[in-house]
């Protein structure tokens, strides 16, 4: 298994938007078509107006899959008209779970 966490910087004043959009209008779309939705945070201490995914995935190539079918769908798409506008910052990073990992 891979784990892709994705963490976004909101623009201040924007959170409670910009998960209200994503309950709303992204999260139905991403869970049907990514299928491994391991946890969704937002911050409280330290950086705020943070947004953690995780999303977990059998392999890279069932990631690239699932992340190319996501991308296709005119649904996510008109999600991310209105999401982006209210995201600062994304960074992407793919983990691979040690031998002694709960999650494997």
């Amino acid at each position: 298994m891979i784990v892709e966490k994705r963490t976004y910087r909101i623009k201040p004043g924007s959170m409670h938007e910009f998960l209200k959009a994503y309950e709303d209008g992204g999260l139905q779309i991403q869970s049907q078509t990514l299928g491994n939705l391991l946890g969704y945070f937002s911050s409280e201490v330290g950086e705020l107006n943070t947004v953690v995914q995780l999303w977990g995935f059998d392999s890279y190539e069932e990631r690239v899959r699932r992340r190319t079918e996501l991308s296709s769908k005119p649904e996510w798409r008109t999600f991310l008209g209105k999401a982006v506008a209210m995201v600062e910052h994304q960074e992407n990073v793919l983990l691979t779970p040690t031998s002694f990992s709960p999650i494997r």
